[in-house]
């Protein structure tokens, strides 16, 4: 099961939940247990024998009664225990491919139950899994996901540095007016896969639940501003509309492309416009200006969005004489000659860096 489909799952058994420190009790007595989080007549119909507490939950109260062979039944909320030592008996017509009394149990019930998480941990294997409807996911121990989520968090620092050289070696290309569909394909899959990466350390830290805040600040403070040059950069190069929902759709369909068909550029420049051939990647492509000129901080989104409906492309705002810019609503003289310095300084800038 994918953490994606485990998200809901997740908020009840996270280090630090009290549900959380019961199974811990129990996998660190060396017991087996096997639990159903909340009742319906569903539930009803396939428990048998036991008896009814309906006392208060408490992690102690779970480990003692763990000790018994039969299943234990929690409210929903896990506030209370409603049953304990139960027998599970889901529908034959309901298959498992797993080994062990236990596991196997949870498995054919939460078939059957569908939406109701089950989960079984296993004495002798130390294991402890979440069964839901057809999915079933071996939860990992605060260790495992801490080390997990660092080590996620170390690949989205060094694909952001890839990234950030993406975009510095596109900046020299688009000042020389040399910018072909292949770079800006290239630097968006950059993009993509640092999303992806993303996604996966975003999983991680809600399994993580509190101890995952830390990683979480780390991983805002590495992607500050990421999107936001995304949007903009897709601003520049999407030719069949520039409005805010164009650019949302056309990220939805970049987030569509399969892990294994990021890396045909083909595709991306499909979605862009561009062509859907090889031989339209060596196209030269001029861009509007949008991305470069939001690193200029005397410029605001008005300024930049007259520059580009007076000049439709950067090469033409670079070539423009002072005079030609101030004619601009909101270009002042002040504000022209930022952006004429800007341009030079912002190439020397990304050559030093190169």
């Amino acid at each position: 099961m994918s953490r994606e489909k485990m998200l809901d799952v997740f908020e009840l058994v996270q280090p630090g939940t009290k549900l959380r420190e019961g199974l811990d009790n129990i996998l660190d007595g060396s017991k087996g247990a096997l639990i159903v989080v909340g009742m319906d007549n569903e539930v009803q119909k396939i428990i048998d024998g036991g008896f009814f507490l309906e006392c208060e939950y408490t992690p102690e109260r779970l480990f003692e009664l763990s000790k018994m062979d039969g299943a234990i039944i929690l409210d929903e909320k896990v506030s209370k225990i409603l049953y304990a030592n139960v027998h599970l008996q889901p529908d034959i017509e309901y298959t498992t491919d797993e080994s062990g009394t236990r596991h196997r149990t949870a498995q054919r019930a939460a078939k059957q139950l569908k939406n109701r998480l089950v989960i079984a941990i296993s004495e002798r294997k130390r294991v402890l899994t979440l069964y839901k409807g057809e999915e079933r996911y071996k939860l990992k121990s605060l260790l495992e996901l801490t080390n997990e989520a660092s080590q996620a968090l170390n690949t989205v620092e060094r694909y952001t540095k890839v990234l950030e050289q993406g975009l510095g070696n596109l900046t020299i290309l688009e000042l020389d007016d040399m910018v072909t569909v292949e770079d800006v394909c290239e630097v968006l899959q950059k993009f993509e896969m640092l999303k992806r990466i993303k996604k996966y350390v975003y999983e991680c830290i809600q399994e993580l639940g509190d101890e995952g805040k830390l990683i979480n600040l780390q991983l805002e403070d590495l992607l500050k501003g990421i999107e936001e040059e995304e949007d903009e950069l897709l601003s520049d190069y999407y030719l069949k509309g520039d409005e805010d929902e164009d650019i949302e759709r056309v990220k939805e369909e970049l987030g569509e492309i399969e892990d294994a068909d990021i890396f045909d550029t083909t595709k991306i420049a499909g979605i862009l416009g561009l062509g859907k051939t090889v031989s339209k990647l060596d196209n030269t492509i001029t861009p509007k200006g949008y991305r470069i000129f939001s690193k200029f901080g005397k410029l605001n989104d008005r300024d930049i969005e007259a520059l580009v409906e007076k000049f439709g492309e950067l090469p033409k705002i670079q070539e423009a004489t002072i005079d030609e810019l101030v004619e601009i609503k909101g270009i002042s003289k002040f504000k022209a000659n930022a952006i004429k310095k800007g341009i030079e300084r912002l190439k020397f800038t990304v050559e030093l860096d190169k």
